[in-house]
């Protein structure tokens, strides 16, 4: 996968149907990650066309043997906080309707529907420097090693800002009353952090 991937940026630094292929291959995840970061869809949009301009203009400077996927989030996070600075994001609610399971109730979905509206709102008032470390990790499922290098973190400064926004999110949600996703936050800790 890295040599092909590696293969696809070589080829796009010159031909333009190559990098449209790289495009093609990250656009979505990207504007995804970068809405629930912002909590808005032009924002969002403009972000991700904005990544991929700075992206263009600095493939000749990146190292092959290094991993894209890092490199692009980085680009991606620097430029969603500065746009966020001296304003939080907005909630993203359409991402969060329920499932329609078989055997849902629509009051079963409407209760689902509200637990992830907390949670989304939770998220967004989280500070810019555990916001994007709990999205890389659990929506976009980036390895701690992949987290820190689009950060430009350490791995454990990495740990502790999850472990800390974990908590963050915890003493939210029970404070909401949801005890039991409060719980299985609780649960999913990865080892201890220690500082």
């Amino acid at each position: 996968m890295q040599q092909l991937e590696a293969a696809l940026i070589e080829a796009a630094r010159s031909d333009s149907q190559a990098f449209a292929e790289l495009v093609v291959r990250y656009q979505d995840r990207l504007y995804n990650y970068l809405y629930r970061m912002t909590g808005s869809r032009e924002d969002a949009q403009d972000l991700t066309q904005e990544a991929f301009v700075r992206v263009y203009q600095a493939l000749p400077r990146f190292h092959l043997e290094a991993p894209f996927r890092p490199w692009l989030y980085k680009i991606a996070t620097n430029l969603a906080i500065n746009q966020l600075k001296g304003r939080k994001p907005a909630i993203v609610l359409e991402d969060y309707v329920p499932s329609r399971a078989l055997d849902d109730s629509p009051e079963r979905q409407v209760e689902t529907h509200e637990v992830q509206r907390i949670i989304a709102a939770a998220i967004a008032e989280l500070p810019d420097t555990y916001r994007p470390v709990v999205l890389m990790r659990h929506v976009e499922e980036l390895s701690y090693d992949e987290i820190g290098k689009a950060l430009d973190l350490p791995i454990g400064t990495v740990k502790v800002r999850l472990h800390r926004a974990r908590a963050a999110l915890q003493a939210k949600l029970a404070a909401a009353g949801l005890h039991q996703a409060a719980a299985s936050l609780r649960d999913a800790h990865e080892p201890a952090v220690t500082q």
